[in-house]
């Protein structure tokens, strides 16, 4: 006994219709909320001035990283700590190679999805810095230690209800203390993230 058309299409109406509501629910739990963790990896700019007898000033591009951990105290607002790395592999002072740089800035964050389902959100932290400056043929490589801070703006875009990826541009300054008296990096960077939040 053949079905009718009318059985056939009730089934199908059917079963579309829980695909779609189990589809919207799956997408109700999208949402930024919980435990937080985000990496993340890009390049950008490296500028410095190092304060000697005479001002000298430094450029160069950077490679730039993060690893952060925290939890929400609301849908969409994170408190946490991480680190916020920068080299720059070989910028110049004034026109003269110095080395490399290293910096890692270390301490709390907030990150803010103002719409906890949605992808923006802005991130804000201060941060203990600490770098190396590669000696080079006329100085030694030194150790410097000082503070820093980081702001930034990204968009995520979730791939399952927990994790998403996502694209930031970030900068980040820094202010050492023992390298020629006080070196000051500013480092504006994009990277591309990946995050559990």
């Amino acid at each position: 006994m053949k079905p009718s058309i009318a059985v056939v299409v009730a089934l199908a109406t059917s079963l579309a219709t829980s695909v779609a509501t189990a589809a919207a629910a799956h997408a109700d739990d999208r949402r930024h909320d919980g435990f937080y963790l985000r990496v993340g990896v890009g390049g950008g700019a490296a500028f410095g001035t190092l304060a000697t007898t005479a001002d000298s000033t430094s450029r160069g591009a950077n490679v730039a990283s993060e690893l952060s951990v925290g939890v929400a105290v609301k849908p969409g607002l994170f408190v946490g700590g991480g680190t916020f790395p920068m080299v720059a592999p070989s910028p110049s002072y004034d026109g003269i190679s110095a080395g490399g740089q290293h910096v890692s800035g270390t301490g709390p964050f907030v990150d803010y999805f103002p719409d906890p389902r949605g992808g923006l959100h802005l991130r804000a932290g201060v941060l203990f810095a600490a770098g190396y400056l590669d000696g080079s043929a006329d100085r030694d490589g030194v150790v410097g230690v000082g503070a820093g801070a980081t702001l930034g703006v990204g968009y995520d875009r979730f791939v399952s209800p927990q994790w998403s990826v996502g694209v930031m541009a970030r900068v980040t300054a820094y202010q050492l203390y023992g390298v020629d008296d006080s070196i000051r990096l500013v480092s504006p960077s994009l990277l591309i993230t990946l995050a559990r939040n």
